[in-house]
């Protein structure tokens, strides 16, 4: 019923405008997301950013103090392990047989640093729970350029647990007005209307940051006084932005659309390591020095006129003994580092097995983890879930640059070619030698369960039209004849049924 009323409101245009005024941004009719979903994200980043607040604790006069607390961070190293496993530099994209294309597109790709911002912006989005890449023109450089959403600042509007064709996406601005801060939330909705692709933009003002507030006009904030209230865009076929997500269901919400964090599923056992982490380094910080002594020699004394303290209280340095006879002795407890060393461990198996690593990916004590020739060897957890999230980033990646040659298109940028074959190669040297991967083809050709040409166009990264040319310059060395001179009328024919 909820969902019927939602669908209501965002078919009523009339109604749209009632919206004036926003607690938080999942009350909005059109946003189809509940506040448990969002409020999951919210915890996500908040570990992301190792976000634990003070520790409190009693120092040895009985005085309340606080403390910082020491946090391993997980989130930030899974995301970033996971990341880094998926994407890197090395990754070949482009367009094959169209030279002006893949030009323009890897000349987009060079000018933003795709490259370099992806593979960060990826690590986020793996740890808080999804990432959304989004092509845009910028009229002032005549140039495509691409932004990226976390999640928690963009929100499904109408959707499939598997995909999203509508969203919103928020953008907060913090400004000073006389002397307090105002909070400007921009909501721009990105929606299909009879087979056009519309954008609607929605500025809210708040003077407290946890609420979106009322809606005000669009030239209220100077940096949205150019930005139309409504665009409508024709001749697209898919959505101005792309969304990834980690591989996997959401077992959290399974009719959300949104994904989980790397973390969603370990979070148990990630406050489990932090505290034993904590209290292993702040027992490493206690155990430097002890000074223990009966209470003669902690008695304040009076100096001029005015009681003073002869030790330093604001520490767990010292402690006082309830004795008659004099006693002060100094030492250093022992460290139980081993049996920290081997919880934290244990905990960190777990995790492995929680987020998709093979085991002794992590180590807490600086042991050796496998290779990656191991992990390729032992056909391990880590390299299936590579492959999954592989996948996912791969059709992700095809998508985007779909949806930058439409808006190119669109602006008269660059005509959009009638066929793309696109080509993403991921850099799967990380998991498996060159030498390996020609042993295997080598095979697979002199056994005659793959043409020549395909071997070609996997081990060298050429496009098919170049892989046959390639035969075709062999067989020409093969009968002694110069590659270079033009193929007679045998070769042809004996090629013809290839191309």
């Amino acid at each position: 019923m909820f969902e019927k009323i939602k669908n209501w409101f965002k078919k009523g245009g009339v109604m749209l405008g009632m919206v004036e005024e926003l607690k938080d941004i999942t009350e909005h009719p059109r946003i189809a997301i509940d506040k448990g979903e969002h409020e999951r994200i919210r915890d996500n980043i908040k570990h992301y950013k190792s976000e634990y607040g003070k520790v409190n604790y009693i120092d040895f006069e009985g005085t309340q103090k606080e403390r910082d607390f020491h946090s391993l961070n997980m989130p930030k190293i899974l995301g970033r392990k996971m990341s880094k496993l998926v994407f890197n530099e090395g990754v070949d994209i482009g367009i094959n047989d169209d030279k002006k294309a893949d030009e323009f597109i890897n000349e987009i790709f060079d000018h933003t640093k795709f490259r370099k911002n992806f593979g960060e912006e990826l690590e986020a989005g793996y740890a808080i729970g999804g990432l959304v890449l989004r092509p845009y023109y910028d009229p002032g450089l005549n140039q495509i350029k691409i932004s990226y959403a976390r999640a928690g600042s963009f929100f499904p509007l109408n959707s499939t647990s598997n995909d999203i064709s509508e969203m919103v996406f928020e953008t907060t601005t913090t400004i000073a007005e006389g002397d307090k801060k105002v909070f400007y939330t921009l909501l721009e909705f990105h929606l299909w209307e009879n087979g056009n692709y519309v954008i609607e933009n929605e500025l809210y003002r708040s003077e407290d940051r946890d609420k979106v507030g009322y809606r005000v006009n669009l030239k209220s904030l100077n940096k949205y006084k150019n930005l139309q209230n409504r665009s409508v865009l024709k001749n697209f076929t898919r959505p101005l932005f792309v969304h990834i997500k980690l591989a996997g269901k959401n077992n959290k919400n399974l009719h959300s659309p949104l994904s989980l964090g790397i973390i969603d599923n370990s979070k148990r056992q990630i406050k489990d390591i932090n505290e034993k982490y904590d209290e292993f380094m702040w027992e490493v910080e206690k155990a430097s020095r002890k000074v223990i002594g009966s209470e003669m020699f902690f008695r304040t004394k009076m100096i001029n006129g005015r009681p003073k303290k002869v030790f330093e209280t604001d520490t767990d340095l010292y402690r006082k003994l309830r004795t008659d006879e004099p006693f002060l002795e100094d030492f250093s407890p022992d460290l139980r580092s081993q049996e920290y060393i081997e919880t934290i461990n244990f905990i960190l198996r777990i995790i492995e097995i929680q987020t998709g690593f093979s085991s002794g990916t992590f180590s807490f004590d600086g042991q050796s983890v496998k290779t990656a020739t191991e992990i390729i060897s032992e056909n391990s957890e880590t390299y299936s879930t590579r492959s999954d999230n592989v996948l996912i980033v791969e059709e992700a990646l095809k998508e985007l640059i779909i949806s930058i040659f439409e808006l190119a298109h669109s602006v008269n940028l660059f005509a959009k070619p009638r066929k793309l074959d696109i080509r993403i190669d991921f850099d799967d040297g990380v998991f498996q030698s060159q030498e390996a991967k020609l042993e295997y083809y080598g095979k697979a050709t002199t056994m005659e369960l793959m043409p020549k040409f395909k071997a070609i166009e996997q081990l060298f990264k050429v496009s098919e039209k170049e892989a046959i040319q390639w035969v075709k310059a062999i067989f020409n060395e093969q009968m002694g004849q110069d590659p270079m001179e033009q193929e007679n009328e045998q070769e042809m024919n004996l090629f013809g049924e290839m191309e």
